[in-house]
């Protein structure tokens, strides 16, 4: 079954004729939204879940606005690193707000809360008009533009990515597979091949896990090259996948996971010869259900495992949340800007070192520092559990709302120059490259220390192909 004529164009040609970028009305919508949200976090309710409630819904209204704006340029243009980026960032601190969280009023009072939102807005509005710095053209760095590979060396790279993902895992249970796979789904960090705290050179190995981010993609992409791979690569590229889907949703880690799903569809739509019905809204449609039903039951087995949340039916429960609850970021923001600059400076050039520096090796660094000279938990006043903030959080600990402002305006320009590889139309394997690059883009709105990190795959693949590795 095709979709019209009109609608199969809409997405496959015009996209010649615009770059994909954020139109100045769509990031109207967005700022229209974010004044609205500062507007609305100022009723009088003496409920926090409420006031936040209050900037969540225009905020959605203005995100939601933008995206229809930006696909009238053709839906192809929808498929932008920014874009991800944006929607990530409110799923992570402001999604859970549509829904009643009546838990939340026990967290923040009305002040904190509104500080707490104002940065996420100040956040939100920095970001969308940071697409703006950087033009959208044609990548110019012949690092970035590729010719084609062969599907059998895709074949070849997937399994080379999976042997290699998987090796750390392997060697902790003496390679037996089934043991592996019982072991992922054990309650959190409980798991064999768990990294000591500081690491050290038996730690590169464990590096190479980064390798698992690349099979997604390059299985959505080797979806359309289907009828050029024999019946036997097939079953084994359909294996790696699904244990790759398997350890990111038994590993509870929902960021991850969604990062999966998110560069396979990039994958998958960004090489579809021709877009249908079928093998396009079906499968989109289909990857945001999952998204949405497996994030929600991996907030409640995280720490159990999913072993004890299947065994022993904590699913039907009443102890599962009967709302939509993300991680209440906000509360974390909330309460680290109340501590900041009144009980801790600010942390200043530390942060964006130590984001640079975290990948890097103990053994190549003997020196690196174990972490932050003041922890996120210590800043907030909590003990035996771990906060998140967003990058947002970690801006503000950096400068307040310039540090926020600043970082902002940077992520906003750097995913719109990721968008340039898919100005023209390039390579299987540059789609491959683009997708990581989502992967990188929406991992860091979960933290600024991931970057450095999430960028690893895509250099590995950059240099690989660039230095005759891959043919």
């Amino acid at each position: 079954m095709a979709l019209s004529r009109d609608f199969s164009e809409d997405i496959y040609s015009e996209v010649e004729h615009f770059p994909p970028s954020a139109s100045g009305a769509a990031t109207l919508a967005i700022l229209g939204g974010v004044a609205l949200g500062f507007i609305g976090m100022q009723s009088p309710s003496d409920q926090p879940a409420l006031i936040a409630r209050a900037a969540a819904i225009p905020v959605a209204i203005g995100l939601t606005t933008s995206i229809y704006l930006d696909s009238r340029r053709g839906l192809r243009n929808l498929f932008r690193t920014d874009l991800l980026c944006l929607i990530s960032l409110y799923y992570l601190i402001l999604a859970e707000f549509l829904f009643p969280q009546e838990e939340f009023n026990t967290l923040l009072d009305v002040a904190q809360t509104r500080n707490a939102v104002a940065i996420v807005l100040v956040a939100f509005a920095a970001f969308a008009i940071g697409r703006h710095l950087i033009k959208p053209q044609a990548m110019q760095s012949s690092w970035l533009n590729f010719e084609d590979v062969s599907t059998n060396m895709l074949f070849r790279v997937v399994m080379i990515s999976a042997v290699l993902g998987y090796l750390y895992m392997l060697q902790s249970v003496h390679f037996d597979i089934i043991k592996m796979i019982n072991a992922m789904m054990g309650a959190r960090f409980s798991e064999p091949w768990t990294r000591s705290r500081l690491g050290g050179a038996s730690s590169l190995i464990i590096e190479l896990g980064l390798l698992r981010y690349a099979i997604p993609p390059l299985f959505g992409v080797l979806c359309n090259r289907r009828h050029l791979i024999p019946l036997y690569q097939q079953s084994l590229l359909v294996t790696v996948f699904a244990l790759t889907m398997f350890q990111g949703f038994a590993g509870g880690t929902r960021n991850v996971f969604v990062a999966y799903l998110a560069t396979f569809i990039v994958g998958y739509l960004l090489t579809l010869p021709r877009y249908t019905f079928i093998n396009t809204i079906i499968p989109v449609a289909l990857t945001f259900w999952v998204a949405a039903y497996g994030s929600y039951h991996m907030l409640e087995f995280r720490t159990i495992g999913l072993r004890n949340y299947l065994e022993n039916r904590v699913y039907a429960s009443d102890t599962v949340r009967q709302t939509l609850s993300v991680d209440y970021n906000l509360a974390s923001l909330g309460i680290v800007a109340d501590a900041i600059p009144s009980a801790h400076n600010y942390l200043g050039s530390e942060i964006l070192v130590w984001s640079i520096i975290k990948p890097i090796p103990r053994v190549f660094l003997p020196n690196k520092p174990e972490g932050l000279s003041v922890s996120i938990e210590e800043i907030a006043g909590v003990e035996g559990y771990t906060l998140a903030t967003t990058y947002i959080g970690e801006a503000y600990m950096m400068a307040g709302y310039w540090g926020v402002i600043a970082t902002s305006l940077f992520l906003g320009a750097l995913a719109n120059w990721w968008n340039r590889l898919v100005l023209q139309r390039q390579s299987d394997y540059a789609m491959v490259v683009y997708a990581l690059g989502f992967f990188a883009g929406s991992i860091t709105m979960r933290s600024l220390f991931w970057l450095t990190t999430a960028m690893l795959p895509v250099i590995g693949l950059i240099v690989a192909r660039k230095s005759g590795l891959i043919r």
